[in-house]
C-alpha cells in the first residue's frame, strides 16, 4: 500500500511582498503540458520570476548540449534560491490544497486534497496504478529537466479510495483540516478562473495519523502519468549513480497531490477527437459501415438553427452517459449531428477477446479507438499513438469549430469517463487509450517544489 511522508517544500518567498496574492498570481502557471507556445511567451512577459522558466523554458535557435532549456532552468532555480526568491520550509509538512471553481452550468464546486511525498513504486504490483498510455517524448523531456534541477517542479495528481461510511472528521481530509490554522499561504486565481488556496500543516501528530491512514490505500494516477514514469526512470538512474543505496534516498520519493475518489468536487471532463488526413475518405460510406455496429440517432439543422440543434444534440448525447456506450460524430460539410450507440458489446469480445474485463470493453474511448478508428477507418494503433490523423481537444466549442475547418474531416464528441471506471480499469492493470480522462481543475504549478537532495 501507499508509503507517504511530509517534506520541506521549496516555495516562493512572499514575506517581502506588499501585495502577496497579486504577485503570486503573476508567477504561477498551469501544468507544462497544457501551455501553448503563445501562452508560454505571455507567461515569460508576465513576471521575471514566473515558474514557466523552470517547468517549460524556451527552446532557442542556438541551443547546444551545454546550453539549453534545461541548463537555463537549473540556473534560474539556483539563482532564485540564492537571492531568496525561493525559500525552503524548515519543518517537514503536508500542504492542504483547495480549488474553487464554477461549472458552465453555474454550479459552484470545491475540490480538496493535499500535497505530500509518496514512495516511487513500479507499476507491476506496486501501490501506484496508472490508467492511461504514455508517449516517450514527454518522458525524455521531463527526465532531462529532473536531472538538471534535481527536483520535482510540479505535483502528480492521484486518487485514493475512501469508505463512504467514515464520518467526515475521520476521513483523511477531515484529519488534515482540523490542523489548518489562519489564512492560506497561497490564495490566487489561475488563468482558468479557479481559485487556488494552500495551507501548511506541520503538526507531527496530525501527519502521523494521515501517514497511517494512507498506508492502507492504493493510489490511482489521475493526471501526470508521464511525470510519474519519469520519477521511476530518475530513481533507476540515481540508483546506478549511488553506492549501496538504502531505498530511503530522496530520489525514491515523488511529490504528489492526493484527493479522495469520493470528494464532492472531483470532476472528469471529456476529451474530443478531431480526425484529418484520411486518404479517399467518404463520409457517407462511413455512416453506412457504422450501421452494422451502431444505432444512429440524427439531429439535423440548417445554418440558422445550428445553435438549437447543437444544444439538443449535446443533451441527447449526455443522456447516454449512464450506459456509457455512445459518442457523437459530426462530418464536415453536413448539416447533421450523429449519435452512435453500440448495438451489442459482443462485437468488442470478438475484437479484443473475451478475457478482457467488461468495464474496459464498454468504455466509449475503447469502442471509438478499437472499433471505429481501428476496424472501420483502418487507423492503426501505432498511427493513433503517434497522432498522425488525430487531434485531441478539451473544449467542446473548439471541437465543433475544428470539425468544420478545411484541414479536418470529422470530429467525435465524447462523454466523460467516470471515476469508478478509472478505478476498475486501474485495478485490472489495464491502460485506457490516450486522453481518456481530463480531470478538472488542473493543479497549479509553482505552489510547492520538492528538492531531491
Amino acid at each position: 500500500m501507499a508509503v507517504i511522508k511530509p517534506f520541506r517544500a521549496i516555495r516562493y518567498n512572499m514575506d517581502k511582498s506588499q501585495n502577496r496574492d497579486a504577485e503570486l498570481t503573476k508567477i504561477m502557471a498551469p501544468p507544462y503540458d497544457v501551455i501553448s507556445e503563445e501562452f508560454q511567451q505571455e507567461l515569460y512577459l508576465r513576471h521575471s520570476n514566473n515558474v514557466i522558466r523552470l517547468i517549460l523554458g524556451k527552446i532557442l535557435p542556438d541551443d547546444t548540449d551545454d546550453s539549453n532549456r534545461y541548463t537555463r532552468a537549473a540556473a534560474y532555480f539556483d539563482k532564485w534560491q540564492e537571492d531568496g526568491t525561493l525559500v525552503r520550509d524548515l519543518a517537514p509538512s503536508m500542504y492542504v490544497y483547495a480549488q474553487r471553481y464554477t461549472l458552465d452550468s453555474g454550479h459552484e464546486r470545491e475540490r480538496k486534497g493535499f500535497i505530500a511525498l509518496t514512495r516511487v513504486e513500479d507499476f507491476d504490483g506496486g501501490a501506484v496504478r496508472p490508467h492511461e498510455r504514455t508517449l516517450s517524448g514527454p518522458k525524455a523531456d521531463r527526465l532531462n529537466l529532473m536531472k538538471h534541477c534535481k527536483s520535482n517542479m510540479s505535483s502528480i495528481f492521484s486518487l485514493y479510495p475512501e469508505s463512504v461510511e467514515l464520518p467526515p472528521n475521520e476521513r483523511v481530509m477531515g484529519v488534515l483540516e482540523s490542523a489548518v490554522k489562519g489564512e492560506p499561504l497561497v490564495n490566487v486565481v489561475g488563468d482558468d478562473g479557479v481559485t487556488n488556496m494552500v495551507w501548511k500543516v506541520d503538526d507531527a501528530a496530525t501527519i502521523e495519523k494521515v501517514v497511517e491512514a494512507m498506508s492502507e490505500k492504493g493510489l490511482f494516477i489521475a493526471d501526470g502519468h508521464h511525470r510519474y514514469e519519469t520519477a521511476i526512470n530518475y530513481r533507476n538512474y540515481m540508483r546506478e549513480q549511488t553506492e549501496n543505496p538504502t531505498g530511503d534516498e530522496p530520489f525514491n520519493f515523488v511529490m504528489m497531490y492526493f484527493t479522495s475518489m469520493r470528494d464532492d468536487g472531483l470532476d472528469i471532463f471529456p476529451t474530443h477527437r478531431v480526425v484529418r488526413g484520411l486518404e479517399g475518405f467518404d463520409g457517407a460510406a462511413l455512416l453506412e459501415d457504422c450501421k452494422e455496429y451502431f444505432d444512429l440517432e440524427k439531429v439535423e439543422f440548417d445554418d440558422s438553427g445550428e445553435p438549437v440543434a447543437r444544444a439538443e444534440f449535446m443533451k441527447r448525447l449526455g443522456d447516454g452517459v449512464e450506459g456509457h456506450t455512445s459518442f457523437g460524430l459530426y462530418l464536415k460539410g453536413t448539416n447533421t449531428y450523429n449519435i452512435l450507440r453500440l448495438k451489442d458489446v459482443k462485437v468488442m469480445d470478438e475484437l479484443l477477446g473475451a478475457d478482457l474485463p467488461e468495464v474496459y470493453k464498454n468504455l466509449d474511448v475503447t469502442i471509438l479507438h478499437s472499433l471505429l478508428l481501428g476496424k472501420i477507418l483502418g487507423i492503426s494503433q501505432e498511427s493513433q499513438t503517434r497522432q498522425e490523423n488525430l487531434q485531441y481537444v478539451k473544449s467542446t466549442d473548439q471541437a465543433f469549430e475544428l470539425g468544420r475547418s478545411a484541414e479536418n474531416q470529422m470530429v467525435f464528441i465524447m462523454n466523460p469517463t467516470t471515476v469508478e471506471q478509472v478505478r476498475l480499469v486501474s485495478e485490472a492493470e489495464l491502460l485506457m487509450p490516450q486522453k481518456s480522462t481530463y480531470f478538472y481543475p488542473k493543479i497549479l504549478s509553482g505552489l510547492t517544489i520538492n528538492p531531491l537532495w
